[in-house]
């Protein structure tokens, strides 16, 4: 008995030279973000807010299978956050992109245009489900060890297992190896089944303490390099333009928002206002 085809699929049954043409020729943007920009955290939150909407619509008939592309979807989200924060740190911050200028890259990326967009495609090569490789980059760009940090270091080492669990299904239809039963203390040889959206819900729990906890570190610590270096001279007509460009990168304006309906206060919700609880510590320092 021959399967069902959905109708929207009928099309696709006959491949020619043109199709992935067509494919390419839809999906095609020249710009990530056309209303204009959107940080990398706000937009690896919305992917996750998609996330979450397509595992509460599919519940009514959930099955493994929701799971398992649900959750490769969530830690993408991170992964792209990873590189994007990256690579807008150099682009930002005349310190990061110092520091990246040694590092060896392929003829393809010297034609890129630049230091962005060069260390972007490098990027593009590495992988960011391990904890090793995240702290490892982040330290080629800031200089200092973000997994010091005690509750990001707890957020990677927690990724780090929900990455093998991605592994598993993207790669093995959610079979574990030896390896990735071993990390996550389960006998080898069994599978991982979402047997309801729970254990999306958990990993992207996992995904948005990470991305938080990273976002928050690592603009500490391009902060504090900036106090370091004299890049900053504790004059807010002088710093804003630099200043801005830097916290506009690593605001999450969904986490201001909730903030504010929440009537805390606790997060600044301008660029001005962030300056402002470090211009007494910068003009100390040039005092």
């Amino acid at each position: 008995m021959p399967h069902a085809l959905p109708q929207v699929c009928l099309a696709s049954l006959s491949v020619g030279a043109g199709t992935l043409n067509r494919v390419a020729s839809d999906a095609v943007a020249t710009d990530r973000h056309p209303t204009g920009y959107q940080s990398p955290i706000d937009t690896a939150f919305d992917t996750l807010r998609v996330v979450t909407q397509v595992a509460v619509s599919a519940t009514p008939t959930w099955r493994s299978q929701h799971g398992l592309m649900l959750s490769t979807s969530a830690v993408a989200a991170a992964e792209d956050y990873f590189r994007s924060i990256l690579t807008e740190s150099i682009e930002r911050c005349e310190l990061c992109e110092r520091r990246v200028h040694p590092l060896e890259t392929r003829m393809e990326f010297v034609f890129s245009g630049s230091a962005a967009d060069a260390f972007r495609g490098m990027l593009d090569h590495e992988s960011f489900s391990s904890r090793e490789n995240i702290v490892g980059w982040s330290r080629k760009v800031t200089g200092s060890d973000l997994s010091k940090a005690p509750s990001l270091n707890e957020a990677l080492n927690e990724f780090e297992r929900v990455c093998h669990i991605r592994h598993a299904a993207i790669h093995a239809g959610g079979y574990l190896s030896t390896r990735n039963a071993q990390v996550l203390g389960v006998p080898p040889g069994t599978w991982i089944s979402f047997d309801s959206p729970k254990g999306i819900y958990e990993i992207i729990s996992v995904v948005t303490a990470t991305i938080r906890s990273f976002n928050q570190v690592m603009f500490e610590q391009i902060l504090t390099s900036w106090l370091n270096g004299a890049t900053l001279s504790g004059e807010w007509s002088r710093d804003k333009t630099k200043f801005t460009r830097l916290w506009e990168a690593f605001r999450s304006t969904g986490d201001i928002d909730s903030d504010k309906a929440q009537g805390d206060g606790t997060i600044k919700d301008t660029a001005y206002k962030a300056y402002q609880t470090i211009q007494k510590a910068v003009r100390a320092r040039t005092a």
